[in-house]
């Protein structure tokens, strides 16, 4: 993947994840910052002994106090999101200032420069010259991932020592700022290439994450994509005040028809149930295949319990509707169990169980669907199950032969 120089200071929009996840990592960098903030502290304690330069006291204590407020809003970021996804626009949020305290750092340590090129002292210039090129070397490295960012970052911290470096108007000391601007464009191919590598391997490993989490023979989510997924959802459902509700099913007669009609027309009946599923959900939901005939689906934004009994009706009547596989008319069935999210904390996997007690109680009742209570523990009966169902299903499915 290569960038010309207008894509790197105008790059296309990222997928919001992969975007998401390059502002997440700017906002890992509290180790560089302590490390400039101790140099910092040094360097300038040093020059200010060496020379009495009060200018250079004042541009410290600045620095050192940016320093302190980006540690700071380092630490807000991370409680603020801690423990779940964070949208686009929140993220902009975020990178706008991560944005602003960069640029602050990098006009601090641009005027330490210029003040101490001012001053007569050879031995403070060859100090300051280390401590802008360590400092514009840490901003390829931690901030490559925004170019545009990173690129302002270098012009402001190298270009104005540079032109008080050469005011000096010897040989040196011209070559010396010519050589820091020549390195400044050279910089811009070392961004180019790592953002370029960045995105193309954030790219990769969400695509390898997405076929790891996706269900190869319906294209749903899987148990995997249900796992890493089902606590942010239900995060991001309690901080909204919106209410969750998870339907757990399965198919009744399923397994009569893969025997019966054979496992090509088992993949296909579960194929279409996966499509039907689908468009009774909104892009907000989570749909699960979990394997075999069981699958999940985690309604979000229910505000009362009859969205959610509402939902699983339909589904129960869409599921039961015929299927013409391969010249035949299929008729399946489903039960539902729902299990909703209420203020109380409960972990991911006992919503589930919840759920799936709903599930059998629908499946005893032969009910369609059922919600779960707090009652006396559900187990299924003897007589629940596919495999009851199942065999009564043999002959009304011999029945239904087109």
């Amino acid at each position: 993947m290569t960038l010309s120089p207008m894509q790197l200071l105008r790059p296309r929009q990222l997928p919001e994840s992969i975007y998401v996840e390059i502002i997440s990592d700017l906002f890992s960098a509290t180790p560089s910052i302590v490390v400039f903030l101790v140099s910092q502290c040094i360097i300038g304690a040093v020059i200010f002994l060496e020379t009495g330069d009060r200018a250079i006291l004042a541009l410290t204590l600045i620095a050192v106090l940016v320093s302190v407020e980006r540690i700071w809003m380092i630490r807000r970021y991370h409680r603020a999101t801690a423990g779940r996804k964070l949208p686009r626009d929140e993220a902009q949020v975020w990178e706008r200032q991560f944005a602003i305290r960069s640029i602050a750092t990098a006009v601090v340590v641009s005027a330490i420069g210029v003040r101490c090129f001012m001053l007569p002292d050879a031995a403070v210039h060859m100090l300051i010259i280390g401590v802008i090129s360590t400092y514009g070397a840490g901003t390829v490295t931690r901030v490559a991932y925004r170019p545009r960012l990173a690129l302002l970052n270098l012009f402001i911290v190298a270009v104005p020592p540079s032109i008080a470096c050469m005011l000096h108007g010897s040989l040196i000391y011209i070559s010396l700022g010519l050589t820091t601007l020549i390195f400044l464009f050279g910089a811009f191919d070392i961004i180019q290439h790592a953002y370029a590598t960045a995105v193309s391997q954030l790219t990769l490993k969400r695509k390898f994450a997405g076929l790891a989490q996706q269900d190869a023979l319906t294209g749903l989510s899987n148990r995997l994509g249900l796992s890493e997924n089902l606590e942010t959802v239900m995060a991001d459902a309690q901080r909204s005040g919106y209410g969750l509700a998870v339907h757990s099913l399965d198919l009744d007669r399923f397994k009569a028809a893969n025997d019966l009609y054979g496992h090509p027309a088992g993949d296909a009946i579960l194929k279409e149930v996966a499509r039907r599923l689908t468009r009774l959900t909104r892009a907000s939901d989570l749909l699960v295949r979990l394997g075999g005939d069981e699958f999940v689906l985690v309604q979000t934004g229910v505000a009362e319990r009859e969205q959610a009994t509402g939902l699983a009706s339909r589904i129960v009547e869409d599921i039961g509707s015929y299927y013409n596989i391969n010249g035949y008319t299929i008729e399946i069935g489903t039960s539902v169990g729902i299990a909703m999210l209420t203020e109380e904390d409960i972990a991911p996997d006992d919503l589930l169980a919840r759920a799936d007690q709903a599930l059998y109680q629908a499946k005893r009742t032969r009910s369609g669907y059922a919600v779960y209570t707090i009652a006396p523990h559900l187990v299924p009966s003897p007589i629940d199950g596919d495999d009851f169902q199942d065999t009564r299903a043999v002959g009304r499915k011999t029945a239904n032969l087109r």
